[in-house]
Formats: structure tokens, sequence, C-alpha cells
């Protein structure tokens, strides 16, 4: 099924994702494969390695069982059809490619992902199947303004993609389908926070988001593919915590897309992060369909900033301001939101 989408199908709202559970974990510590592409069946774990491009396959315990060459140095999405692989290039400039291998490993086809925005689809984040097309994020070339990125549903081979998504966040990478859900996790790129979102493709809408078990901490968890398996989502990741010895963690949650998404995000609040910050803050609060005055004082009440944008977030250099407290105050046609926070040098 096609969908006609514009780059300002948002909702409203978005909604945490509380019923979404983060149920287990497969570390692997001793590992330097860098994993990104990911597929999973009930005894294997298969991950595409960034680095030397191979095919690593895993049981459930995190055991290396057995790897399988490419031909390829890199592996920005993994899918496993009944007889073979498709693998995606990360970035290339002139437009990223996906590849075929054969269970062997014998080259069986390539196609270059198809051009949008105007050029080449340079920065492929990960694949998932859907029938005989993929859906893959793509974060460059993106766009100047909210939403900077996209995913694309396509068959390999044809001119132009079935679908579009707009994505939030600049650096979209793992993308997995559950049904007519389509989930997807964004790196740390400019401030942006670390999250899993889902979208509804019936109903072109955001249905919501929840954060990575280390947003709370540092916002670096460096999410990479994802896979959904009929019960869980998937997720490689870095690490957890604050810990400068980052290895492979493939993270496992407990996602249900029909239920559970219970709580509206307050839609008197504004997200402020990172705050603390040094550097650069980035204010988003819930969309109102109308452009924004962004004001900030120091405090002694003098207005160190402003400016009118048409997005529902904005991201501010405070690089120059003294450490110290400092206020805003977001004003729409609809409403006045006031907050504040901490710059430290």
């Amino acid at each position: 099924m096609k969908h006609t989408l514009t780059l300002l199908l948002f909702a409203n709202t978005l909604l945490s994702l509380h019923a979404q559970v983060l149920v287990d974990s497969i570390p692997y510590p001793n590992s330097n494969f860098s994993f990104w592409g990911i597929e999973v069946n009930a005894d294997t774990l298969f991950l595409g390695a960034d680095g030397p491009g191979d095919i690593i396959f895993s049981d459930h315990a995190g055991n290396i069982l057995g790897q399988l060459a490419t031909g390829h140095n890199f592996n920005h999405g993994l899918v496993r059809k009944p007889n073979s692989y498709l693998i995606a290039e990360d970035y290339t400039t002139n437009g990223a490619s996906l590849f075929e291998i054969g269970f062997n490993g014998e080259a069986l086809g390539s196609w270059i992902f198809p051009d949008v925005n105007g050029g080449n689809s340079s920065g492929i984040g990960d694949l998932c199947p859907d029938g005989e097309a993929v859906w893959y994020t793509l974060y460059y070339p993106d766009n100047d303004v909210d939403p900077y990125a996209t995913a694309y549903k396509w068959i390999p081979g044809t001119v132009a993609p079935l679908d579009s998504v707009p994505l939030h966040g600049e650096q979209p990478y793992g993308i997995a389908l559950k049904g007519d859900t389509l989930f997807y996790v964004t790196d740390d790129l400019n401030g942006d926070p670390e999250r899993i979102y889902a979208y509804d493709l019936n109903t072109d809408s955001d249905i919501g988001w929840v954060e990575l078990p280390d947003t709370p901490i540092d916002n670096d968890m460096s999410p990479r593919g994802m896979y959904y398996d009929g019960t869980n989502l998937f997720l490689i990741a870095n690490r957890q915590g604050g810990s400068a010895f980052a290895y492979q963690t493939i993270y496992i949650y407990a996602f249900d897309a029909n239920v559970g998404f219970a709580e509206n995000m307050n839609k008197g609040s504004v997200l402020v992060y990172p705050n603390p910050t040094v550097g650069q803050v980035t204010l988003e609060w819930p969309i109102t369909g109308s452009a924004a005055t962004v004001k900030v004082l120091d405090a002694n009440g003098r207005t160190v900033h402003q400016e009118r944008t048409a997005n529902h977030k904005v991201r501010l250099n405070v690089s120059e301001l003294e450490a110290g407290t400092y206020f805003f105050n977001v004003a729409t046609a609809r409403k006045m939101i006031d907050g504040s926070f901490v710059v430290q040098q």
C-alpha cells in the first residue's frame, strides 16, 4: 500500500512509550567487529560488521559462532532472504549502493539507492524488509529544517521510492517494522536526544518515543541497527552508562505498538537538553502548528537572545554566555511556556 506523505505530517503531540520495557541485553565485550546491521531468528543473531563488512553469526548468549566474508568493508543494514543477504553501503558522495550476497559469499547483484531531494542518496542508516521492498533510513542528503531526515520504502532496482516517512532527529540509524508501525532510532547529533520513535503508517502520524537507557546519563549510547522478530525489538548500541570502555551490546525491548501509549507529553512543558550545558542547548516544545518566538534572559532579566522560528524546537549557541542560570520564554499563537537551563563554562 502506497502512502502519500509530506514532510509536515507530524502529530500534534509526542507520546511517551511507558509500556515499552527493556527486558534483556547481550554484551560483546571482547568484540571489535563494530556491529551495525542485524536480523534475528530463534537460534541465531545475524550481525553485519561495519568495519570488516563480514556477517557475524552469534547465539542468543553472545557467543560468536562464525562469520561470512562479503567482499565489502561496510555493512549499514542487513536483510536475510531465503537464499541470500542484502547489505547497505554506509556513505558515499556518489550515491550509496545495496548489495546482494549469497550464503557462500558470492556477489549476486547491486543497486544504487535512488536519488532524492535533488541529489544522491549518500548516507544510509539501516535496512528492514517489507515484502519485496526494503525500508531504509537516510541521513544525507537531509533537510535544512525539521524534519531533517527521511525513511524510504523502495523495491531494489526501481527508479523511485514507493513511500516516505518524515523523521525526527538529524541522524536516524536503525529501522524496524511491526505490521503498520515503523520504528527508528536516532543517534546524538547536534544535541538531538537518542530515542526510539514509533510511526503509524496507517494514520501517517507519530505514535511516540522512548529514551534509550543511556540518554539520562550522557546521551551517548551510539545506537545502530534494529530488528523486530515478531515479539521483541533488538537494538545494537555501544553501551549503557558513562564508562569510557564502550563495547557492543544488543538491547532487547518488549515493544507492543498497539497498547501502552497512554500518557501525553505534558503540553505545558519544554524539553531542554542537555541541561546543564556547555556550548549548545536545545529547546523542544509540543507542536502547535504556528510559529514561535523564543526569548532567553539572564538572571538579571536582561534579554541575551531572541529569535522567531517556524519549527517546534531551536538549538541555541551558549558558548559565549557566562556560567549561570538562564530563563527562557516560548510564545506561540496558542500558548506561552517558560523554563530555565544552566550554562557551565
